[in-house]
């Protein structure tokens, strides 16, 4: 096991490489240049020299590293439709890296391993500050049961608080980053609704414009690590990588498809894999709705994962102070 979540952890770094690589500048070499020849003074007789045979130019091929899946050169009319679309990223709420307000209110049932089956409703509340940060809080309310569970089998109630903290470090049409910070608490009302630890970590989220799909790709990354809270509670260090087509049609509709994958570090580097697919629309002014099925294919057991599940849920969005 430890081997194959060596493998996983691998690969999980060149795939976020992939993501979040830029452009790399090719390694060159000048051209040497001839060496001077030299000449007796003007007084005197003139010496000849022996003129060195020339050398070829030698111009080494650019070297990359990674496919350039950064910010790329466009033309002015990939750049206007990319403005575009970005722009309708925002008003539906399926671009991470903007800086959009946002009330939503979603719910997914998920089946679990082994029988279990919970239902994780979430409200979210996005405030965008200056353009260019964004301040999220996520409530969720959590109920599970579970049969071959001892003691309790099943629980409902408030779980942990998240909130997250963002800049949009870099903008433009065709692409964009933004970095920030993920924090939860131990908030939940009854022992088996939360993780009973205070976790934060990193988040980073890019998005870049594909000119031949009219789409984006997006990449998603967050890292949660446990600073304190109940010792009595298992440590957690989890690594999360998200990647995302996100596509529009027919003016109000849009869909996308993802791919989530999953590393926990403290069981030995096991990984855990699901496939979704939104798909929402527009329906009045800048309200919204979506519906997000997803199917688990590897790890099922772990946190975040599932055998199928199906989300469904309701935004409203709207412009950054």
């Amino acid at each position: 096991m430890a081997s194959s979540g060596t493998a996983l952890a691998r690969v999980g770094g060149w795939v976020l490489a992939l993501i979040l690589a830029s452009p790399l500048v090719g390694l060159g070499q000048e051209p040497r240049s001839e060496p001077p020849v030299r000449s007796a003074p003007e007084s005197g007789p003139k010496l000849e020299m022996d003129e060195p045979a020339e050398e070829p130019d030698v111009v080494p091929p650019k070297r990359r590293l990674f496919k350039r899946l950064g910010p790329q050169p466009v033309t002015p009319e990939q750049r206007e439709e990319a403005e575009r679309l970005r722009i309708l990223a925002a008003k539906y709420g399926t671009d991470p890296t903007a800086i959009v307000g946002r009330m939503q209110l979603s719910s997914a049932y998920n089946d679990l391993a082994q029988g279990a089956r919970a239902s994780d409703t979430i409200a979210r509340v996005d405030l965008p500050f200056r353009k260019d940060f964004l301040l999220r809080v996520d409530a969720p309310f959590l109920k599970w049961s579970d049969p071959d569970r001892p003691g309790a089998t099943s629980m409902q109630g408030f779980s942990d608080l998240a909130v997250t903290a963002g800049w949009r470090a870099y903008n433009t049409p065709e692409y964009a980053l933004l970095v920030g910070v993920v924090s939860t608490m131990p908030t939940a009302a009854e022992t088996g609704l939360g993780l009973g630890k205070y976790t934060v970590g990193p988040t980073i989220a890019t998005a870049r414009f594909l000119p031949q799909w009219e789409s984006f790709l997006i990449g998603l990354f967050t890292q949660q690590v446990s600073i304190g809270g109940d010792p009595a509670r298992k440590a957690l260090n989890l690594s999360r990588l998200t990647a995302q087509i996100n596509s529009f049609w027919a003016g109000r509709w849009w869909s996308i498809a993802q791919t989530v994958w999953q590393i926990d570090w403290e069981r030995n580097a096991k990984g855990s894999l699901t496939l979704e697919l939104e798909v929402g629309r527009s329906v009045v002014g800048r309200w919204g709705v979506y519906a997000r099925p997803g199917i688990g294919v590897f790890g099922r057991d772990l946190i975040g994962a599932y055998d199928w599940n199906v989300e469904a849920g309701v935004r409203y969005m709207f412009p950054s102070f």
